[in-house]
């Protein structure tokens, strides 16, 4: 193994906080590292320092021979400008589908990602450093970058919470965790296993030593009764009082030296009992609003400029759906989130229920007041109030000093979850999550999962996570051929089919219908005579399209 570079002893604090203490790792020329770990352990501070974006507070790098041109990919870049295009980038353009002609403020969030990947693997720099490389990207564009990683000649350096890109590309895993590093040969996978049969092997060694130190605690126990019974033999019998004296310091002498035996064993060979994986735990009750409609589109349409991201789209979302949305990197999804919230014009018609309180996890968290502490940001304005919040901090992960630190010292990670605090708090009923997990680590990304599988209110979900998708919705909206279309269908459901089936087809021919008869109800009273007869419809409906789904 030819080495590269080597950390040694470095440490990264912010105020009196410790982050990284005392770490030592080797850099082996050629290796794809994938740094993981929980939100603020240090992960991008660590890039930073890597980087020579940041000093450490102390320990230094030691580069074997010149120090390495240094390329460096950051999570998130809001001052990134790319007007002017290196030829090299260029190159890279077509390859990720990016559309060099516009602006990068009017890309979308995965256009911007590999607007700003075109740049980094264009220097082919000796030391590639990337934050979270795969958020927003679609699958082509993840096999791509895996492509490029792969046949990159230098060093990469990725922080990363896909476990299965990890297992694609890493072949050595850096895990930062209560300010120690440990590096792990392998994959994610060959890191899990190896960890937990280290946690394994440090349990069984601890409850060893916990039943030994309940033999000798027992054993004390019991010599001190008997030296108790000792000592008060030798105040009671008149005679042979010497003999019970001595008898008692002798079991003195025992207890003592017994206690030495274990305080020494204990001393040089102390085994911690091993650290339960931190769990993080989200409560989004939510609010069940009457009424079946929550959104309806008809002919809906959407252009920038010259460009149509879709057009003639028609379709109705029900309270309570779970609806996962489908769609390559600019083909209109966050758009379509806008627009539900006002903030895009719409062409053709797009109805929302006003009964409806949503809450909008954007790709990016910096709509949060940076300046502002969460005891700021949250303002309780009675005691009860304060301890449930800081109660709900502490069950999301969060540390006491949170509650009095900017937003603008925290990581993404804990930003996403800041924001989820505020739906919760808020009692939103229909949540549009854009990329919900890209800045979670994975212990988080589990509980929302869990989390979410028992949210009451209506779900509207893009991601590139497949599992996350999978596990929490069982329709889809899919963005393709310049429209939108409903799909009554899980996402492995989609992915597997070749060609429309005949189920499908009829899938989509009673969901139409439904959505029609759904239309005609919206604009009656309970009252109406028409009333019944259309709600009936629509149960049956309702019940022969659950039947098919089950076939």
């Amino acid at each position: 193994m030819t080495l590269h570079g080597k950390l040694i002893k470095i440490s990264i604090t912010f105020g009196d906080k410790v982050i990284l203490e005392n770490i030592i790792a080797d850099i082996p020329t050629g290796a794809v590292i994938g740094i993981v770990g929980g939100n603020g352990e240090g992960k991008s501070s660590l890039l930073s320092v890597l980087a020579n974006e940041t000093l450490p507070t102390s320990g230094y790098m030691d580069w074997f021979g010149t120090a390495p041109t240094i390329s460096y990919f950051k999570q998130e870049d809001e001052h990134f400008k790319n007007n002017d295009f290196a030829d090299d980038e260029r190159a890279y353009f077509s390859k990720w589908s990016v559309p060099g002609y516009r602006k990068y403020a009017d890309l979308s969030g995965g256009e911007k990602m590999k607007r700003r990947l075109s740049r980094v693997f264009a220097k082919k720099a000796q030391l590639l450093l990337l934050d979270e490389p795969t958020n927003h990207l679609d699958q082509d564009s993840l096999s791509f970058l895996k492509e490029q990683i792969l046949a990159y000649p230098g060093t990469i350096i990725l922080v990363s919470h896909d476990r299965f890109f990890l297992d694609e590309v890493a072949s050595w895993i850096w895990e930062v965790e209560n300010k120690k590093l440990t590096v792990y040969a392998g994959n994610y996978t060959s890191y899990r296993q190896k960890k937990e049969e280290s946690r394994l092997s440090q349990q069984r060694l601890y409850d060893a030593q916990q039943t030994k130190i309940k033999q000798v605690e027992k054993q004390m126990a019991a010599l001190k009764n008997w030296s108790a019974k000792a000592h008060a033999d030798s105040t009671k019998h008149e005679f042979n009082k010497e003999y019970y004296r001595v008898k008692a310091k002798k079991m003195d002498v025992q207890i003592r030296s017994k206690k030495k035996r274990l305080e020494l064993e204990l001393s040089k060979n102390t085994i911690d009992e091993p650290e339960v994986e931190k769990e993080v735990t989200f409560s989004i009750e939510g609010n069940k609003k009457k009424g079946k409609r929550v959104i309806e589109a008809k002919r809906l349409s959407k252009t920038f400029g010259d460009q149509l991201l879709f057009q003639n789209a028609t379709f109705t979302i029900q309270s309570q759906e779970r609806i996962g949305i489908l769609g390559s990197n600019g083909s209109g999804k966050s758009t379509f989130f806008r627009m539900l919230l006002g903030e895009e014009s719409v062409r053709g018609e797009l109805w929302k229920s006003e009964a409806m309180n949503i809450g909008y996890l954007r790709q990016t968290v910096f709509d949060l007041p940076e300046e502002k502490t969460p005891f700021e940001f949250f303002g309780p304005t009675d005691f009860e109030t304060r301890g449930q919040i800081q109660t709900l901090m502490m069950n999301l992960g969060f540390s006491k000093d949170h509650w009095s630190r900017p937003i603008r010292t925290m990581s993404m990670g804990e930003r996403v979850k800041l924001k989820l605090m505020e739906f919760i708090l808020d009692q939103k009923d229909v949540l549009l999550l854009d990329e919900p997990t890209n800045h979670l680590d994975l212990p988080s990304r589990e509980q929302l999962e869990k989390t979410l599988s028992t949210y009451p209110g209506t779900i509207l979900l893009v991601t590139h996570d497949r599992y996350f998708l999978e596990k929490l919705t069982n329709k889809l909206l899919v963005f393709e051929n310049k429209t939108i279309r409903k799909v009554e269908l899980g996402y492995n459901e989609w992915m597997h089919k070749t060609n429309e089936s005949a189920r499908e087809k009829e899938l989509l021919k009673l969901d139409t219908e439904r959505q029609a008869v759904l239309g005609e109800l919206s604009y009656l009273q309970k009252k109406d005579s028409k009333y019944n007869e259309l709600d009936q419809h629509f149960i049956a409906l309702t019940k022969q399209i659950n039947e098919l789904k089950k076939k």
